[in-house]
């Protein structure tokens, strides 16, 4: 066989493994960022911190969070401090969401609900 012609055929192949290499990790990762546990912290966070964005002080807000907790990994699933609301149902993951309002929120999960304070 000729020499131009097994560098080629090497080329080509190698450009093909890499070309499969790289779409099975873009599956991959398409694949966990759509596994419901991202899109249920990715909701929350951005749900809660909609709800503080629109609350006057002196607001008390009583949110349902019974499916969020279901299956929690995490020893504290909901955070809100500094303008940022986080929720992380896995140790491995999490979501953070902003809000512009700026108050003081006092939270505490009570019984399958989140209770917010806008101070």
């Amino acid at each position: 066989m000729n020499k131009k012609a097994v560098d080629l055929l090497t080329g080509n192949l190698i450009f093909i493994i890499l070309a499969i290499v790289f779409i099975g990790i873009l599956f991959l990762f398409v694949y966990s960022k759509s596994s419901s546990e991202a899109l249920v912290e990715e909701q929350t966070a951005k749900q809660i911190a909609l709800m503080i964005d629109a609350a006057n002080p002196g607001t008390q807000i009583i949110l349902n969070i019974e499916g969020v907790l279901e299956g929690n990994k995490a020893a504290n699933p909901i955070r809100i401090g500094e303008g940022v609301v986080r929720v992380q149902l896995s140790e491995k993951s999490g979501y953070s969401y902003g809000f512009f309002n700026r108050v003081e929120v006092e939270s505490q999960i009570s019984g399958g609900n989140l209770i917010l304070k806008i101070k």
